[in-house]
């Protein structure tokens, strides 16, 4: 028999690259993803195997309940649609299903933006998305996605036609050192317009003058990309006559406790503080309930894309210009940061640290890049304290002169009111 078949399916298919561990179970089981909504739970039967990315979920249940669990691998792999195949493979009616390989909120929103362009190219029979785990929200917003959360059976995997990890593509970038349109990368590998759903414009505002919902939205993952606190001050004091103020903090985040320790006493009492969403699907609903938002350089203003929310977008490490693409529904501002190490926007999406351990970025340590070759392991509570008391020096002249953003919110928010010219 010839090899040429076989040497040809083996080019055609590569193994996936994102971690999956696979496991059985002996009893029915249901679980949800953590920071999901109740749509996001799902079923197991007893006696299937499963394969998961979630190591928070293999944590807390599999290795919790051996009586229930077994794992049978560490080191699971898919064989997948290799990324050379993905822009000359004829999708139209089959299943396709996509493995994801990384929970943050923007790349995710990135992610169903390309699914609806690939949706509209060609029409396949099923769409799916594969361990969205936490991000299984973003997903459930649209009506074209079958969305599993934690797990899939190795059986339910038998009716897709192709499965593709898009880990195969993120691995080729290091977005920890610049970051990358995600939308068009994902766009460019497939060979595909833009979806023609998401137009990238921003709705217009339809409340009156002074009755506007005006959401903040200050926290990122990193304090690199956090507002400082004097700086939302600054803005809620600017925007105060422009309609009824929202503060969206976050409980579970140490950021936001200090956020909202630092601010008590200080706000308005008009001002509404939310301190937290139950789910990544409760946060979806409010950037898509206020009227404008200003954000820092996080999820929430890569949401705002699904729903066309007008507002400002405020960059401090990151270029504006790459994470926001296509889409203008948010304006850019970028601290106008110039120092003897760095210039704003350096392109950190992370803190860094020397090889003695120290952490900040080329401004805070006085260092090139070149010296901070690694990102820290694991959280540093002290540290994110640190920077919050004292930033990094282009976050320190945000907190320092807030008052050419506030400026420019103000004047982006009147351009954007009913019968402004």
């Amino acid at each position: 028999m010839s090899r040429r078949p076989q040497q040809a399916a083996a080019r055609a298919t590569a193994p996936s690259v994102t971690p999956l561990l696979e496991f059985q179970a002996a009893q029915d089981f249901r679980y949800g993803p953590a920071n999901a909504s109740p749509a996001a739970r799902q079923s197991g039967r007893g006696g299937e195997r499963f394969l998961t990315s979630s190591q928070m979920f293999a944590n807390q249940v599999l290795v919790r309940y051996p009586q229930q669990f077994r794992i049978r691998s560490t080191e699971a792999q898919l064989r997948c649609l290799a990324p050379g195949r993905w822009a000359q493979t004829d999708f139209t009616g089959r299943r396709v299903l996509f493995l994801l390989p990384s929970q943050a909120l923007g790349n995710n929103v990135c992610t169903l933006l390309f699914l609806h362009a690939f949706h509209e190219r060609w029409r396949p029979r099923e769409l799916g998305v594969f361990c969205a785990q936490s991000t299984s929200d973003i997903y459930l917003q649209s009506d074209i996605v079958a969305v599993h959360g934690l797990w899939i059976g190795r059986k339910a995997l038998k009716r897709w036609h192709h499965v593709i990890d898009l880990g195969q593509l993120e691995s080729r970038r290091d977005i920890e050192l610049w970051p990358v349109d995600m939308e068009a990368d994902l766009l460019e590998a497939f060979g595909l317009a833009p979806s023609t759903h998401f137009d990238g414009t921003a709705r217009r505002i339809v409340a009156a003058p002074g009755q506007v919902r005006i959401g903040l939205l200050p926290l990122a993952s990193s304090p690199l990309r956090t507002l400082p606190v004097e700086t939302t001050q600054a803005l809620i004091d600017g925007l105060a006559d422009q309609g009824t103020l929202t503060l969206c903090l976050n409980r579970h985040q140490q950021q936001g406790r200090s956020y909202a320790q630092a601010l008590a006493g200080k706000l308005p009492e008009d001002v509404e503080v939310r301190d937290g969403f139950d789910s990544i699907g409760a946060l979806l609903q409010a950037v898509d309930g206020f009227d404008y938002i200003v954000a820092a350089d996080s999820g929430p203003a890569h949401m705002s894309k699904l729903y066309g929310t007008p507002g400002v977008a405020v960059y401090t490490s990151a270029p504006g210009e790459v994470l926001q693409g296509r889409f203008s529904n948010l304006a850019g501002w970028t601290v106008p940061y110039q120092g003897p190490h760095c210039a704003a926007p350096c392109g950190l999406a992370k803190l860094r640290q020397t090889a003695d351990g120290r952490i900040g970025c080329m401004g805070s340590l006085g260092v090139a890049l070149e010296a901070l070759p690694d990102t820290p392991k694991g959280r540093d509570a002290q540290t994110v304290q640190a920077l919050m008391a004292e930033p990094v020096p282009c976050v320190r002249q945000l907190r320092d002169a807030p008052g050419d953003l506030v400026d420019f919110v103000r004047a982006d928010l009147a351009a954007r009111l009913p019968g402004a010219a």
